[in-house]
């Protein structure tokens, strides 16, 4: 029996052995792979984690001014000092104007990019400056993004005036449904993710705080328009008339004739270039005279025709009741 129990202490001490033997080589093994994904960690995590330097919006290529600019032409680039102002989403800055062309790789930055009342005009729109009052100008309750009605009031022409003036006081509407995009001091508010953050991180304020007098109002006008109100302003007296920004009143002018241009077109336009003369630039090319500010209807101009036995074309000229034909210098025909 004694020797029973020495053979099971000695096979204990031989499997005890085998084990430590077993565990060790184990964590050997364990000991190599955690090194070699230490080794390989740091590696990996290197590009991402260890740049701490700040990430800012840069162009990825040239961006020619005027364009908008498209997220794809934009990148998050590391600089060892970020810009004052620069930009570090391209969400913010994707969709803005350059003011001017900027290479490729350039930071962006506030002052490359075109903000203000310019890039809140609507194609075919111009920002034009009247002089307002606190009568005027509804009281001084109108703000910018309101909009206004604009009403011309017209004095009498003094005697010897030039034929076709106005000859009586008129009050009307000239211009229906303008935007205002300023007001004294004050301007339309910055989106908030497009506001340029200033060189302290702060957003740059477009709405002052002061309050002083307001003096003009800047009004986008369509361009056709802009001799209206220029004309209006010179010669009578504008008001501001405040009106809700969900009505969508208009006047309709096809009721009423067209006032008179002051230049007159060509003669002998095909279909194609007539159809132009009622593009927005040409009418404001055209412009309007004091008579078609007081709403004297144009008068379609007489097309030329040629002398008689002559061929040559002439100029139709007419005296009261009397009619005749102009050539060069020579008197008309009788």
């Amino acid at each position: 029996m004694h020797k029973l129990a020495r053979i099971a202490a000695l096979l204990l001490v031989v499997v005890a052995v085998v084990l430590a033997l077993v565990a060790l080589n184990l964590g050997k093994r364990d000991g190599a792979r955690e090194a070699t994904t230490a080794a390989a960690a740091p590696a990996a995590r290197a590009p991402s984690s260890g740049d701490t330097r700040p990430a800012v919006v840069a162009a990825a290529v040239a961006l020619p001014a005027g364009q908008p600019i498209a997220a794809g032409a934009l990148r998050l680039v590391r600089l060892a000092q970020a810009p004052a102002g620069s930009f570090a989403s391209v969400d913010v800055v994707a969709g803005s104007l350059p003011r001017v062309d900027i290479p490729a790789g350039t930071a962006i930055t506030p002052e490359l990019l075109a903000h203000g009342v310019a890039v809140r005009l609507r194609p075919g729109e111009r920002a034009l400056a009247v002089a307002v009052d606190e009568l005027a100008g509804a009281g001084n309750r109108i703000a910018p993004g309101d909009y206004v009605d604009v009403f011309l009031s017209l004095k009498a022409a003094p005697p010897g005036s030039p034929r076709g003036t106005a000859t009586d006081d008129q009050a009307r509407l000239l211009l229906s449904r303008l935007r205002v995009l300023a007001y004294g001091d004050q301007d339309l508010p910055a989106a908030a993710t497009s506001a340029a953050p200033a060189a302290d991180g702060k957003s740059v304020a477009l709405a002052r705080t002061d309050n002083p007098p307001p003096h003009t109002a800047v009004l986008a006008v369509p361009v056709a328009e802009v001799g209206k109100l220029l004309l209006g302003a010179q010669n009578g007296r504008l008001a501001l008339a405040l009106r809700h920004p969900a009505d969508p009143g208009r006047p309709d002018d096809a009721l009423f004739p067209a006032p008179r241009a002051a230049l007159a077109p060509l003669a002998g336009l095909d279909p194609a270039q007539r159809a132009r003369l009622a593009l927005p630039e040409n009418r404001a090319f055209a412009g309007i005279d004091g008579a078609g500010l007081a709403g004297a209807a144009g008068v379609p101009q007489p097309a030329a025709r040629p002398r008689k036995g002559a061929g040559t074309a002439g100029l139709e000229i007419i005296r009261g009741t009397a009619r005749g034909d102009a050539y060069s210098a020579r008197p008309p025909s009788p």
